[in-house]
């Protein structure tokens, strides 16, 4: 399955939210790869960029996961631990897009790609 068709077979509120994130991704990163691994969209610059998980809520959400979130300064503090060792992630919902959050986490995560001797890691399992 390719991500275009996995965006295309969601529900009409994560259809909007996934292909708005991934849009975001794709300017921030140009030449980023995507593929659907362990089921939802992954995208890789330079190593595991980062992921979306459209998550079971009562109002559409999805989970925008960065591989190596611990390493991100959060310095908005808006990055949550769900567990997952290496993972953060930021929320996000319908009408709730902070596009120039988004950029910014963005872009912090393929600096720290660019400039990184170690590779992003393969995924942690998801929630």
């Amino acid at each position: 399955m390719t991500v275009d068709e996995y965006i295309n077979r969601q529900n009409p509120e994560i259809h909007r939210l996934l292909a708005q994130l991934r849009r975001l991704i794709k300017e921030a990163a140009p030449r980023v790869q995507e593929k659907i691994n362990w089921g939802v969209p992954f995208f890789l610059y330079k190593g595991h960029l980062c992921y979306l998980n459209p998550l079971r809520t009562s109002e559409p959400a999805v989970d925008l996961c960065f591989l190596r979130g611990y390493e991100l300064a959060n310095e908005q503090n808006v990055l949550e631990n769900r567990g997952r060792r290496t993972v953060r992630s930021l929320v996000v919902r319908e009408g709730e897009v902070d596009e120039n959050l988004i950029r910014s986490l963005l872009q912090e995560a393929i600096l720290l790609n660019e400039t990184s001797k170690e590779k992003a890691g393969s995924p942690q399992h998801r929630e």
